[in-house]
C-alpha cells in the first residue's frame, strides 16, 4: 500500500505530470472504451519505466527519433478519438503505444518506495515490475478515475463526450506531439509544474 500511496503523492511532481497529462488528455479524447484505454496506458507506462530501470530498454529519445516519437504520439490520439465501440483493438493499441511512449520519456522523481523499485529492478525483476505497476496506478489515479466515471455515473457520459472536452484533449495531444517532435516536452512539463505550484 505504501508504494501506491507514494505514487498518489507524486501526482503533482513534474516527472509525474509527464505521465499524467498525456493519459488524461487521451482519456478525454476517447469517445468509447475509456477504461480499456486507461488500463492499457497505465500498465504499459509502468512496463517501460520498469524496463529502463532493469536495463532491458536503453534506447535514448534524442536526435531524429524524437520526430518519429512525435508522429507516434499524434497517431495514438487519432486512434483513441476514432475508435468505435466494437473496435477494442484500436483503443488497446492507442493505450499500449501511448503508455509505452510516456513511460519511455519518463524521468524518475524518487521517493523511498520508487527508489527501492529502481535500485532492485535488475535483481528482483518480477517483484519490482509488480511494484512499479502499483506505483503507476497511484500516480495515474486521476486517469483511471475519469475512465471509471462514465461507468459509475452514466450521466457523466454526456459531459465526457461533449465537443469542448474533446477539443481540450486534442489540443493537449497536438501540443504534446509537437513538443515531443521538436525535443521540448521536458521543458513544457517543467513550465506546467512551475505554474501548478505557483
Amino acid at each position: 500500500m505504501s508504494t501506491f500511496f507514494e505514487g498518489v503523492e507524486a501526482i503533482t511532481q513534474a516527472c509525474t505530470l509527464a505521465l499524467l497529462l498525456p493519459g488524461l488528455a487521451m482519456v478525454l479524447v476517447a469517445r468509447r472504451g475509456r477504461l480499456t484505454l486507461a488500463v492499457c496506458y497505465t500498465v504499459f507506462a509502468a512496463v517501460l519505466m520498469w524496463a529502463q530501470a532493469a536495463q532491458h530498454w536503453s534506447f535514448v529519445s534524442r536526435g531524429a527519433i524524437v520526430v518519429v516519437l512525435g508522429v507516434l504520439v499524434a497517431a495514438t490520439f487519432v486512434a483513441a478519438r476514432s475508435a468505435q465501440r466494437a473496435d477494442q483493438r484500436r483503443l488497446i493499441a492507442a493505450g499500449v503505444v501511448g503508455g509505452a511512449l510516456a513511460g519511455w520519456m519518463w524521468l524518475p522523481c524518487v521517493g523511498t518506495q520508487l527508489g527501492d523499485i529502481l535500485n532492485n529492478a535488475t535483481t528482483q525483476g518480477p517483484r519490482t515490475l509488480v511494484l512499479m505497476i502499483v506505483y503507476t496506478i497511484g500516480a495515474l489515479l486521476p486517469v483511471l478515475l475519469i475512465a471509471l466515471l462514465s461507468h459509475a455515473l452514466p450521466a457523466s457520459e454526456k459531459f465526457l463526450n461533449h465537443r469542448a472536452v474533446a477539443v481540450v484533449g486534442l489540443g493537449f495531444g497536438a501540443l504534446y506531439a509537437i513538443t515531443v517532435a521538436i525535443g521540448r516536452y521536458d521543458d513544457l512539463v517543467g513550465e506546467l509544474y512551475r505554474i501548478s505550484v505557483a
